[in-house]
């Protein structure tokens, strides 16, 4: 910064005429000017003005120098502008980390109307279970699901995960449908380790929470993998709504005691501080937000019409 600063005083000086001027230029005093240039020239070892009672003058270095001290301070313009635009502006590459079955089922479809809108973001869309380190990796944004830990990144919740105990109406129509939680006991489950926790589903419901044990069919951290075991009647699952929204309303799987659930998890967009975040961060989690809405597009889905557009 210090060189940047003589140059800078430098340049300003030929362009005045004096130190004088120029520091009315650059709002300083004249020995803040002077101590700048001087500096600058002691630095380069080499004397760059000519300097009397009565004129100011470049030296032949000083001339030269100065040819490239302009080139120098356009470019650093430049770059100012650059990354102010980038900030102001939605521009460059967007890198999203999300988890695999939520990104490509619920960011994936909103990407072709954000860049219909801003086409000069580029989206980078990594899906992938594990929490990348956003600052570490270079990373914009992140969609996660669950309980957040205290961090410096900013969390803004965009809707519940609402979860949902079904099956497929083969499965019940040969083991029966489980009329209370302890029922499940009986049943082959379908299971996602961080839910089944010591062997157990978590329920709420209106006698408070029951820590029900359930046998597992299968036990997968894929959701896709649960949900196709589901469909195919191996047992009874424990999946998001905006996973198998459509199968719900499609009759394909059939919810089962509805007034017993795990808590639903929040789904986050998590994004660096915001003297980190940039306009495509900010319009990104906006048009997600917006797409979602408030209830839950997918919520909305499993009761009435067709999906909405993309976006």
């Amino acid at each position: 910064m210090d060189r940047l600063d003589g140059i800078t005083a430098f340049a300003q000086v030929v362009e005045a005429g004096s130190f004088t001027a120029a520091a009315q230029r650059m709002k300083l005093s004249k020995s803040a000017v002077s101590a700048h240039v001087q500096r600058l020239e002691d630095r380069l070892g080499v004397q760059l003005l000519h300097r009397t009672t009565r004129r100011l003058a470049t030296t032949e270095a000083g001339t030269a120098y100065y040819r490239h001290c302009v080139r120098i301070l356009a470019e650093a313009a430049a770059a100012e502008q650059a990354a102010m635009a980038l900030h102001l502006e939605p521009r460059g590459t967007l890198r999203i980390s999300a988890p695999d079955s939520f990104g490509w089922m619920h960011v994936a479809p909103a990407i072709a109307t954000f860049r219909a809108r801003f086409p000069d973001v580029t989206i980078d869309l990594r899906l992938e279970e594990r929490h990348v380190d956003l600052v570490r990796e270079e990373v914009d944004l992140a969609i996660r699901i669950g309980a957040m830990p205290d961090s410096a990144l900013i969390v803004r919740t965009l809707a519940r995960s609402r979860m949902v105990i079904c099956a497929a109406p083969a499965y019940l129509a040969r083991h029966g449908t489980p009329s209370t939680p302890e029922a499940l006991e009986t049943h082959g489950c379908l299971c996602f380790p961080p839910l089944w926790r010591s062997g157990r589903w978590h329920l709420d419901g209106p006698d408070g929470e029951r820590r029900v044990p359930v046998s597992a069919n299968v036990a997968s951290n894929s959701a896709e993998v649960l949900r196709a075991t589901a469909l195919d009647g191996v047992g009874i699952a424990l999946l998001p709504c905006w996973l198998i929204a459509g199968d719900l309303r499609s009759g394909a799987l059939v919810p089962i005691l509805p007034r017993w659930t795990p808590g639903a998890p929040d789904i986050h967009a998590v994004y660096p501080d915001d003297r980190r975040r940039s306009a495509k961060v900010r319009e990104f989690v906006d048009h997600l937000a917006r797409r979602i809405g408030r209830i839950p597009y997918w919520e909305r889905e499993m009761t009435a019409g067709p999906p909405p557009a993309p976006g």
